[in-house]
């Protein structure tokens, strides 16, 4: 008798995990829904020119998820669009520790940089972004802007010419 009591008590023990892991599960996937629900109105709110709206969605859905990368990138966009650049720069810079192999971080973080008329560090981003996508034609554009911008007219056109050709080598 006792066994059958332990047994039961036993599996009671494991349903009961059983449903409270779904149930972290489905307030995972609320969660989840919630910030790409928040990701889209922050999309709206710049694409209407309001990047100060967008930085406050942005915050909440931060808060649901510090370790989205995502999330970093957009209110890095909005907080360089609405003129802050140093906070833009923290957050170009969390996405790329979350996300050290991907080309965009790079990318953004350059654009920030040149925000900050900080062209050394712009630089060095745009070479590490076509480092991690050589057959990308976006590190070739930055790159150019960021030589255009250093006076450097004949590797601005060089870079150019690069990303045309990745540009037609994509669309065959």
């Amino acid at each position: 008798m006792w066994g059958l009591r332990a047994d039961r008590c036993t599996f009671a023990a494991v349903l009961g995990l059983l449903i409270s892991f779904g149930a972290d599960k489905l307030a995972v996937a609320a969660d989840d829904k919630a910030i790409n629900d928040m990701m889209i109105q922050a999309q709206t709110a710049m694409s209407k020119g309001r990047p100060d709206d967008a930085i406050t969605i942005l915050r909440k859905a931060i808060d649901l998820d510090p370790n989205r990368a995502d999330l970093y990138l957009l209110r890095s966009r909005a907080r360089d669009s609405s003129g802050k650049f140093d906070q833009a720069l923290d957050d170009a810079s969390k996405f790329i520790e979350l996300e050290p192999k991907e080309p965009l971080g790079y990318l953004n973080r350059a654009r920030v940089y040149l925000s900050l008329d900080k062209r050394t560090e712009a630089l060095e981003d745009a070479n590490k972004a076509i480092s991690l996508a050589p057959e990308e034609s976006d590190g070739y554009f930055r790159r150019a802007d960021i030589y255009r911008d250093m006076g450097k007219e004949a590797e601005a056109k060089a870079d150019e010419a690069k990303a045309d050709e990745l540009d037609k080598k994509a669309r065959r």
